[in-house]
């Protein structure tokens, strides 16, 4: 059974997303250790958010471990990220100063939406959609 989450517009760092539900017939495929330490070993900037998700920013990851940068909410609250992060098993796991978690780690399944977006996941919620190039 494939899952789609659904998005409800918040902020994927910092604001959970209530529910979830499913499609009979589809298979979910959540990204791999092997296959987040791959995309991110070097650094990649991460498109959080978007058109018709409520909003919209980018995260700085560094091949050092640090994340650094901003979300914008659909009511223009510019929300700032920064933190550290690194892949435990096959999940993002990352520590922001900022925002409902702050302070605490909070481990994040990416499941795969496109072969460059991820809708995330954590705590069995749907948290956001990430996206690179």
């Amino acid at each position: 059974m494939r899952r789609f989450f659904a998005s409800m517009g918040l902020a994927a760092a910092l604001l959970p997303v209530p529910g979830f539900f499913s499609a009979p017939g589809l298979a979910a495929e959540a990204m791999t250790g092997a296959e987040l330490t791959a995309l991110l070993a070097n650094g990649k900037v991460i498109l959080l958010g978007g058109p018709g998700k409520g909003y919209s920013g980018t995260l700085n990851i560094t091949a050092d471990g640090k994340g650094k940068g901003e979300v914008k909410l659909a009511g223009g609250d510019i929300i700032s990220i920064e933190g550290v992060w690194k892949i435990k098993k096959n999940r993002f796991c990352r520590v922001w100063k900022g925002g409902r978690d702050a302070g605490k780690e909070v481990c994040e399944t990416w499941v795969k939406t496109g072969p460059k977006a991820v809708d995330v996941i954590a705590a069995k919620k749907n948290i956001g959609s990430n996206s690179w190039e």
